[in-house]
């Protein structure tokens, strides 16, 4: 594959005209959309078949991209999401199965308790400690892609991590003795 130093936002504009760039968003995308389909409970076996369809979607639509309106990490986000959501319903057990599903499910998050705190913590920080974090740990993104992705310096990504993680274990260690 031709690396290619275009942002996603031009890729998706170029897209209609230059499908070979649909790899690109693959090897950019394709890791981090499995991750979310992982924890969105997508079966191992059925996760090809999910990216398979997110990339259909994005090179179908991909004229309808509009960066005015928002950036492209949310739009191919929101796509992922969506056909990650289809995916679920289509495989979706009986109606009383699902209601039990749904109510373990529930339970297993908010029994969770360090979740819970962590959910709450992460409000005492700032705007940019608060997302840096999220999008590094629960979204699998790296530093230099957040850099990237807010046009900051890499070092600067760092700093907000460094700081938001040392707020976190102060407040943890204050309130757990």
């Amino acid at each position: 594959m031709k690396e290619h130093n275009l942002s996603d936002e031009d890729i998706l504009v170029q897209l209609a005209r230059n499908p070979e760039l649909l790899e690109v968003l693959y090897h950019r995308w394709g890791r981090r959309w499995a991750g979310l389909m992982v924890t969105a409970g997508v079966a191992f076996q059925d996760i090809d078949d999910v990216l398979q369809a997110i990339l259909l979607e994005v090179w179908r639509h991909a004229k309808r991209f509009n960066p005015k309106k928002g950036s492209a990490e949310a739009w191919l986000l929101q796509i992922a999401r969506f056909r990650t959501i289809d995916h679920m319903r289509r495989q979706k057990p009986a109606a009383e199965e699902l209601t039990a599903a749904l109510a373990d499910q529930r339970q297993t998050w908010e029994a969770t308790e360090a979740r819970a705190w962590i959910q709450d913590a992460l409000t005492a920080l700032t705007a940019r400690e608060a997302q840096a974090i999220q999008l590094l740990y629960y979204y699998g993104f790296t530093q230099k892609e957040i850099a990237a992705m807010w046009h900051v310096p890499q070092g600067t990504v760092k700093s907000w991590i460094r700081r938001g993680l040392a707020k976190l274990r102060q407040q943890w260690a204050e309130e757990r003795g």
